[in-house]
């Protein structure tokens, strides 16, 4: 028996080596050799290089996915913008008949009559009257839309994102509201014998950029029963009739248009979250 108290087997031989700090208790089989190994050093962390080679790998995929979802994040800003301007149209248009007894659409043929003669004047003045069933608003000096947007260093934006100077709805100045938001009425309905109209123009994040069509400039229309719809006829710088058949809507909402033709129907897909090219969503999958 050894000082350490190990019994060495027949046969066995003890050797001394420099001591370790741990200890422990067994016994050597027959012809074993104890050995008093020395103490070894565990490497823990990285190499510069394998630390530089994971910050790379990081880099590439943040440069991946940072600007995918930055777009993400201001498309579904503009949607929850879209969505409460429709709605507080809407609260608009119904207050409006419960104090006026008349809706936007009938007012406007009543008070005009069949009187097409200063179509800007009439159209501001309905524009006003609609404006004071909002909580607040302020009329501009500007004459219409275009001027409004140059006195302001705005260029608006077709779809495809071309600078375009057509503008659906230039029958008035524009009113702002409390948050911002632009506002600005097209022919009035005594120039059509519809159903529905005057058309309405929304920038639903005010002077913000795009100030593009189909992302936060969009064409509503009165109804007749009180309501504020999203403008689906066949002319930008007319009026014709709501149309239904979902392809003929899509070709006004479609990025192959060309600056002399604005996108005018987008909001009757983004209201749906329907791609007009029948591929996903309006929100997140057709805007760019």
């Amino acid at each position: 028996m050894d000082n350490k108290g190990f019994t060495l087997a027949e046969g066995a031989r003890h050797v001394d080596l420099p001591p370790t700090k741990a200890k422990f208790g067994f016994t050597l089989a027959e012809g074993a050799t104890h050995v008093n190994l020395l103490p070894t050093k565990v490497r823990f962390g990285f190499t510069l290089a394998e630390v530089l080679i994971t910050l790379g790998i990081i880099g590439v995929v943040a440069a991946m996915t940072i600007p995918n979802l930055m777009t993400h994040l201001k498309h579904k800003k503009l949607e929850s913008q879209f969505k409460k301007t429709y709605a507080e149209l809407n609260i608009a248009a119904r207050t409006f008949y419960a104090q006026e007894e008349s809706s936007v659409h009938d007012a406007d043929v009543i008070l005009y009559g069949g009187d097409n003669s200063e179509g800007n004047k009439r159209s501001d003045l309905v524009l006003d009257k609609f404006m004071t069933y909002f909580k607040g608003y302020q009329k501009t000096t500007d004459s219409w839309w275009y001027y409004y947007d140059h006195n302001h260093k705005i260029t608006q934006k077709n779809l495809n994102g071309t600078d375009t100077v057509h503008y659906p709805c230039d029958e008035s100045r524009v009113a702002i509201d409390v948050v911002g938001r632009l506002y600005a009425f097209d022919n009035s309905s005594t120039q059509h014998n519809y159903s529905s109209g005057p058309k309405v123009c929304v920038d639903i994040n005010g002077n913000d950029k795009p100030n593009q069509l189909g992302y936060d400039r969009f064409v509503f229309v009165f109804t007749a029963n009180n309501a504020v719809v999203p403008y689906t006829g066949t002319s930008w710088n007319g009026f014709t009739e709501n149309i239904t058949d979902d392809n003929e809507i899509a070709k006004y909402c479609s990025y192959e248009l060309s600056a002399e033709v604005p996108a005018f129907s987008c909001a009757y897909f983004a209201l749906k979250d329907k791609s007009p090219n029948g591929k996903g969503t309006y929100w997140g999958n057709f805007l760019k």
